[in-house]
């Protein structure tokens, strides 16, 4: 993030995979200025549910790590 945070999310290849369709149409200009990740059952708490909201516009890098 431009102001030094990191955040380290567990994805499905497919999560990943619609991340970066989302990234790559908001470069272009189009669709939302954020994007929800779901945090399935990391650090959820006493919650049902758990999203993380990325906005765009905040985004320096990402990187992708794929584990055998």
């Amino acid at each position: 993030m431009i102001n030094g945070l990191q955040k380290e999310y567990e994805l499905s290849m497919k999560e990943v995979n619609d991340f970066l369709k989302w990234y790559e149409a908001r470069d272009r200009g189009e669709g939302p200025g954020f994007y929800a990740i779901d945090e399935h059952d990391n650090n959820k708490g006493p919650f049902e549910s758990k999203k993380d909201y990325v906005v765009f516009k905040n985004i320096m890098m990402f990187e992708v790590n794929k584990y055998k």
